[in-house]
């Protein structure tokens, strides 16, 4: 679609960079990654930070308003930031199409954010009668004002990315956290309310806002002939962007809205910590999506889909293997991990039967991850969107199910049914030599559960296991022969078969 130029202002960063992303530099990808990796320290530390100061009841109410603002904010967005990202870098050197493409996106982008910022302002005392946490009502309108804020920062993170900027947009986002985390260490200092705490996220979100005006001209939205028409355009191309990615943020956030509802403040609490575990257990892969996605889009741009797929399987066994091993230290000391970043109370058991809970889960979504990218790069996206909304619109059913009558172990069978069926359903869209192994990939799991049997019956001390634990472990994976090259080759599709 051609749109008009109109009176959009140019960008200011149309210098014709290189938007292959084959040709991204390490220090491109060292700061990607770097920034993924603080992003998730972040999160971690600001989750440790409030457990010292408020205690596990202070850190639900916390944990509960943190996910209602991300899951409001990826709604408002609406797919338009990614949009916004994927027009620009097909745009080289054409400032007045670009400018264009930015009019148009800042326009939805301001209405749709300030409808969800208004019904989360109206709907505060509504909201708050219908938990059990004891959140104010005045977080709620904090919330509301950070999600336009957030977003018109965003869109402009997303035209850097666009122009080729990703040291520039990694810079800024690291800024953003700190800044964040600053703010909540003042605020617990201070001693405000858990629920103001949140007042950290409009802080930061400010001050990005303002950091990156002078690095990208956006223009101003404006009120002229034929904007109505032009914003269902936007909104109709950006719809198939929504629910394309982040499903394993997006099934826990919907978790800690759902047990707010039913769970006091400090039950919330245990749940949030078991949530920092599963996080903390698939920080790499969460990480290293960016990475991914180049690598795949790079080989198969070249035509190299034979060289995808050899990635693909490659980084699929390694993050499934290393992720089981991983698995494994972590139910052996969990007590040990738990103590070292909460203040625990007598709450590890719990904690541990939840986190039980969830593992099987956690540790199939690691063999996938590594393959969300190929549906970019495949040309096949609609197909993730599709597989994303349905184990989304699964988990919420479930979840309202399940948490009234079984609480947070409702909650926790939810997000595993939800991983487990995600991973069944992957690879819908995929030509067959995209699609995992799911035989293999449950085989390697038996063997894991074996071991981890094996060294809980043994009861052996704590010196000894890490010594033993990686033999057993390697010798079992040897015996079902997980690292052998998989029999399926040839007939390789090339990109335009994909699609």
């Amino acid at each position: 679609m051609k749109r008009p130029a109109g009176k959009s202002s140019a960008p200011r960063l149309g210098s014709s960079p290189s938007h292959r992303l084959s040709s991204v530099g390490l220090g491109e990808v060292a700061s990607t990654v770097g920034e993924g990796f603080l992003g998730m320290a972040v999160q971690l530390a600001a989750m440790v930070l409030v457990e010292r100061r408020y205690g596990a009841s202070g850190l639900g109410v916390y944990s509960y308003l943190i996910a209602f603002f991300h899951l409001a904010a990826y709604l408002a967005d609406f797919g338009i930031s990614r949009w916004v990202e994927r027009e620009t870098a097909l745009l080289p050197g054409q400032p007045e199409r670009t400018a264009a493409v930015w009019g148009d996106a800042v326009q939805a982008q301001v209405l749709v954010g300030l409808v969800v910022a208004a019904l989360c302002c109206l709907s505060a005392p509504y909201d708050t009668s219908l938990t059990r946490i004891q959140e104010k009502v005045a977080s709620y309108v904090v919330i509301g004002a950070a999600i336009p804020i957030r977003n018109g920062a965003k869109l402009r993170l997303a035209a850097l990315h666009g122009l080729g900027k990703h040291q520039e947009v990694a810079k800024l986002e690291a800024g953003k956290r700190l800044t964040f985390l600053a703010t909540l260490a003042i605020g617990a200092f201070l001693s405000f309310s858990p629920s103001l705490l949140v007042g950290s996220v409009l802080v930061s979100e400010l001050v990005l806002l303002f950091s990156t005006a002078g690095r990208v001209s956006m223009p101003f939205p404006r009120v002229s002939r034929g904007w109505t028409a032009r914003v269902r355009q936007t909104l109709k191309e950006c719809q198939p962007l929504v629910f394309s990615d982040q499903a394993f943020e997006l099934i826990l956030y919907i978790d800690l809205v759902v047990l707010g509802i039913y769970l006091q403040a400090g039950d919330l609490g245990v749940y949030a910590e078991t949530s920092f575990m599963a996080r903390l257990f698939l920080l790499v892969p969460l990480s290293l999506r960016p990475v991914f996605r180049q690598k795949y889009c790079a080989a198969i741009g070249d035509a190299s889909c034979d060289r995808a797929m050899q990635l693909f399987r490659k980084l699929s066994t390694v993050l499934f293997s290393a992720h089981s091993f991983f698995a494994l230290i972590i139910l052996l000391f969990y007590s040990e991990l738990l103590g070292a970043f909460f203040t625990t109370q007598g709450e590890e058991l719990l904690s541990f039967r939840l986190f039980e809970i969830l593992l099987p889960g956690l540790v199939l979504c690691s063999s996938v991850m590594a393959s969300e990218p190929l549906y970019e790069a495949l040309g096949v996206k609609s197909s993730l969107r599709r597989l994303v909304t349905n184990v989304l619109t699964f988990n919420v059913a479930i979840n309202l199910y399940l948490v009234r009558s079984f609480g947070y172990y409702g909650a926790a069978t939810a997000t595993l049914l939800a991983t487990a069926l995600y991973f069944l359903l992957f690879g819908s869209g995929l030509p067959d030599l995209y699609r995992p192994s799911r035989l293999k990939t449950l085989w390697g799991g038996a063997a894991a559960y074996v071991v981890f049997a094996l060294m809980r019956y043994l009861k052996i001390q704590r010196p000894w296991t890490i010594w033993l634990l990686p033999v057993l472990f390697g010798l079992a994976y040897y015996c079902i022969g997980y690292f052998d090259t998989d029999a399926r080759r040839q007939s390789v599709p090339t990109k335009g078969d994909a699609s």
